[in-house]
């Protein structure tokens, strides 16, 4: 990109400004009246050749005693402005202003008055009274005629660039420039591009609507794309460019345009149709990576055997599930002439930092908040905690229309999630919170935690008997000392339970060492308050399991039983299928569903792949075919353009359900809720 000339010697340009007009111009002898019409006219006379003369002090004697004499003469303006001038060069500045402002007001017709204005002005300027000095300069645009109008305008450029004021500055540059003429029209235009070339992009567009004039706009316009360049906002560069070019072909700036703009589309072009992976094909997470990479690889198999299609060109890098071995794969999909990047999971903060640099639209597989507002270029498509607990909450409150509420979870980094997320959600829809009970992760036996839940392990408390509350703190079955916990990266370090929902790394893993049911319960009476109709349990189902026949046992029955996508597994039926009738769950894909779309992704990967898919390979499935539908649209060669495009994408029909993209670049979606019927899990119908 060519260097773009930067004016730094603006201020100095100002030393070379002629404030002139603070004093007006010598009185010709025609001016000054002979002795014979005028008794004070011999003496003004020698007052102002002592003045033009440079004798002060005898300058001074003449005018004060004619002001003595004749005080309302027509000379006594003459005079008063000579005293106040001679008061300004002996640096007496107070006395100097009086006189000044005597001349304005005993004689505001006076065609000195001009000269008085900025003289006071002056001395304000000298004396670094610049608030003062401008606010009078600006009082007086009102009514100046037209070089007045230019000797303020000077004044008040010279105080906002000594202030380093530059918008202000510039529109005082311009309006100079729009009343100067002739050979001054050619000097101010050279300043006004000197000023502009002084402004950052906020200035540009706060003084873009108080310059209307052409020349004005163009270097506006130059500017403001030069500026974008150097933050690296590419696209919006180039698309002000383009209008630059467009709007003034003749420019002087419209050579360097041409360049910038080549130089630009250089970045932003990719290959057509070649869509970059980036995914950990080796390392401990290389599973993952590969299922993946299988949903990804069934989208290209399909898209590419439809009529019409555009054949899509995969390029491949092992990201490693390393920051740095993500970042180098990031650039070389780049220099591959990629268009977008599906991926990384685990490293996906450091290719996202990397890929919004490079401005390359990147789709990764990750629960991290935030992590599709990292910038313009980056997306989300996939399910996460607050998406799970927004369809569970609105499901119950909206369509059941139950609003009592409450949670058992585990106390550690999966369940104070959603916890958390469970009770800001409730709030917000304005549902009420019961009950929050905690129990220990190394439980088998939850008597204990079930029953400080519903109020039989303690008294109740008289003002909770007469009304419905919040169990807080101070309750003794309220048992939690973790708080709100909104980061989900501290709370869940694995990256694929953040990613996956699984709970544990090894599915097989079980953390529960021993069965609870059949064991000998306590023989004893109790009434448990069950003053709830949904209970939230977020675990792993193996847990879920055992919990759910302890809750019939302490009689907590006629309730909903809410969970995460965990429970979507065969093992919470094994364990619990009697007592999991009425359990209800959120997940982002349902195998068994009735959609024909379903059931053909279905059919094909256990085709191609010998295996039944799941919520990996679905949802990578779907984010690869949204891509290869946008990056197929025709004239689609610019990554800014294939950007928008996804933006306004809208996938009515999906495996995973319709997708659209919010502004941040979030998926928005509907997940499936499911419930347990029997042996089986079915598709609630909304």
């Amino acid at each position: 990109m060519p260097m773009i000339r930067i004016h730094n010697t603006f201020g100095l340009i100002l030393t070379a400004v002629i404030l002139v007009g603070c004093a007006s111009a010598p009185v010709s002898e025609t001016d000054v009246p002979g002795v014979a019409d005028d008794p004070g006219g011999l003496l003004i006379q020698q007052a102002e050749q002592f003045y033009q003369g440079g004798q002060s002090e005898k300058a001074l004697d003449g005018f004060s005693q004619y002001l003595r004499q004749f005080p309302k003469n027509r000379w006594a303006d003459l005079a008063l402005l000579r005293l106040g001038a001679i008061f300004t060069d002996m640096e007496i500045p107070d006395a100097a202003e009086a006189f000044f402002k005597r001349l304005l007001a005993e004689f505001p017709d006076s065609p000195h008055a001009e000269a008085a204005q900025l003289a006071i002005i002056d001395g304000l300027m000298s004396s670094n009274q610049t608030m003062a000095a401008a606010s009078r300069a600006q009082a007086a645009l009102d009514t100046a005629t037209p070089e007045m109008r230019r000797q303020l305008w000077l004044r008040l450029l010279q105080m906002a660039s000594t202030d380093g004021m530059t918008p202000e500055a510039a529109l005082y540059t311009y309006r100079l420039y729009i009343d100067a003429e002739n050979d001054d029209k050619i000097q101010w235009a050279e300043r006004l591009d000197a000023a502009i070339e002084l402004l950052d992009a906020e200035a540009v567009e706060t003084v873009w609507d108080r310059m209307i004039d052409p020349y004005a706009r163009s270097l506006l316009m130059y500017r403001y794309a030069v500026l974008q360049v150097i933050v690296e906002n590419y696209d919006t560069a180039l698309e002000v460019l383009d209008a630059f070019r467009h709007t003034y072909p003749t420019h002087p700036y419209a050579e360097q345009a041409a360049q910038v703009i080549e130089s630009l589309e250089q970045r932003l072009r990719f290959t057509p149709h070649t869509v970059g992976c980036l995914l950990p094909l080796s390392g401990p997470y290389k599973l993952y990576g590969q299922r993946i990479l299988n949903g990804i690889e069934l989208a290209l198999s399909l898209f590419g055997g439809a009529e019409s299609s555009t054949p899509i060109r995969l390029v491949i890098e092992d990201s490693e599930a390393d920051a740095d071995a993500s970042i180098r794969g990031v650039k070389r999909l780049v220099n591959a002439g990629a268009g977008a990047i599906l991926g990384p999971i685990v490293s996906a903060p450091a290719a996202v930092e990397e890929a919004q640099r490079l401005h390359i639209p990147m789709i990764p597989f990750t629960q991290k908040p935030g992590i599709a507002a990292s910038g313009d270029f980056i997306f989300r498509h996939f399910i996460t905690p607050q998406s799970q607990v927004k369809a569970l909450v609105s499901y119950f409150i909206n369509a059941v229309g139950l609003r009592d509420f409450a949670v058992l979870y585990p106390g550690e980094a999966y369940g104070q999630t959603f916890m958390a997320l469970f009770l800001d959600e409730v709030a917000r829809q304005g549902g009420r919170m019961m009950a929050i009970e905690r129990y220990d992760t190394q439980q088998t036996d939850f008597a204990e935690s079930i029953r400080k839940l519903v109020g039989i392990h303690y008294t109740i408390p008289k003002e909770l008997k007469q009304t419905s509350a919040v169990r807080l703190e101070d309750a003794p079955y309220f048992s939690t000392t973790t708080g709100k916990v909104r980061n989900i990266e501290d709370l869940l370090p694995d990256p694929m339970t953040r990613l996956t929902g699984l709970f544990f790394q090894d599915p097989d893993q079980d953390r529960i060492k021993g069965p609870a049911i059949g064991r000998k319960q306590e023989q004893e009476s109790f009434n448990p308050i069950v003053d709830f109709d949904v209970l939230f349990i977020p675990d792993a189902p193996k847990t879920a399991g055992l919990i759910l026949p302890q809750l019939a046992y302490h009689d907590i029955k006629d309730v909903y039983l809410a969970g995460t996508n965990l429970w979507h597994s065969p093992q919470l039926i094994q364990m619990s299928r009697k007592y999991a009738q009425s359990a209800v769950m959120a997940d982002g894909f349902f195998k068994d569903g009735p959609s024909p779309v379903v059931r053909r992704f279905v059919s094909a990967y256990q085709d191609l792949f010998g295996t039944d898919p799941g919520i990996i390979e679905a949802f990578a499935f779907d984010t690869a075919w949204i891509l290869f539908n946008a990056m197929a649209r025709p004239g689609m060669q610019y990554r800014h353009v294939l950007r928008d495009s996804l933006l306004q994408t809208y996938e009515p029909v999906g495996v995973t359900g319709p997708t659209a993209f919010d502004g941040d670049g979030e998926a928005i979606k509907s997940l499936s809720l499911l419930r347990v019927k029997g042996d089986r899990f079915i598709e609630i119908q909304q």
